[in-house]
């Protein structure tokens, strides 16, 4: 990766050159995230890392299809009830964050790129319905043409019905791996793994080694948020997964894969 998540992103584009690009018809990748303690072995900001490498993998994939696609500057302040106990996770407020994604979205289409895909790396329950929301609300009132991209288990998580217009279902996404007994999903072995691929800076590999796994089932992780107390109770480390479990190489693998999906799923889109 570049020297920054500004990297490969509109950021670093003139203006005139992302008035040309939306002349010929670019569209645009929007990564969002949050900056949310991953543990005392990583950095706050992991979401919006990954969110933004997956954006740049997406993007070289299409390159090689033909279809030119910008970077939007990554968008990182999320909501995050369930670990807003621990220093460091920065939640905003429902309206805060809706109205900036939608003024995000706004400048977009009055630059005329009217086409944008959301890639979300963040779960929360409320932080995926916020974006939601925002994306429906600019699209009915802006006319712009938003999707958020989404798992099919993302769409069962999240109760919707896979019929809305402003959601984009990617379809068969590479397993992150065999399946295990217990949940790893806030940065455990796939996050730590990818982090150090990539991010190795961002990363303490030999306290990583030395983390204890954690034992959780998805049913323990409805106990997180209800109380400061109980969710430290709960995951004390700031992590639920196995740091220590982690291999950059079938990290490397996994996002990849991953990446390529989302460039399929989204020139089929196109292809209509």
């Amino acid at each position: 990766m570049g020297y920054s998540i500004f990297d490969e992103t509109m950021v670093d584009m003139t203006w005139t050159a992302i008035e040309e690009a939306a002349g010929t018809g670019a569209i645009v990748l929007l990564p969002a995230g949050i900056i949310e303690e991953h543990g005392p072995h990583m950095g706050l900001a992991v979401d919006i890392y990954i969110a933004y490498l997956v954006s740049v993998l997406t993007k070289h994939e299409l390159e090689t299809r033909g279809i030119t696609s910008l970077i939007a500057p990554p968008y990182y302040w999320g909501m995050s009830p369930s670990t807003g106990t621990f220093a460091g996770t920065f939640s905003v407020r429902k309206e805060t964050m809706k109205a900036v994604i939608y003024d995000i979205l706004a400048s977009l289409r009055r630059w005329g790129l009217n086409r944008v895909f959301v890639i979300n790396w963040h779960a929360d329950y409320h932080h995926c319905l916020v974006i939601l929301d925002a994306i429906k609300d600019a699209h009915r009132e802006t006319g712009i043409n938003a999707i958020c991209i989404l798992t099919e288990s993302d769409v069962l998580r999240l109760h919707l019905t896979d019929a809305e217009e402003y959601v984009l279902v990617q379809k068969a996404p590479p397993s992150p791996g065999k399946p295990q007994k217990y949940v790893d999903l806030h940065a455990g072995s796939l996050e730590t793994g990818i982090m150090l691929q990539y991010f190795p800076k961002q990363v303490d590999a030999a306290l990583a080694k030395r983390l204890k796994g954690t034992e959780l089932t998805y049913d323990d992780l409805k106990g997180l948020g209800r109380s400061d107390e109980a969710t430290r109770k709960l995951i004390p480390g700031g992590y639920f997964g196995d740091p220590s479990g982690y291999d950059t190489e079938a990290a490397r693998k996994y996002i990849e894969a991953y990446s390529k999906s989302v460039a399929d799923t989204i020139q089929k889109y196109l292809k209509g």
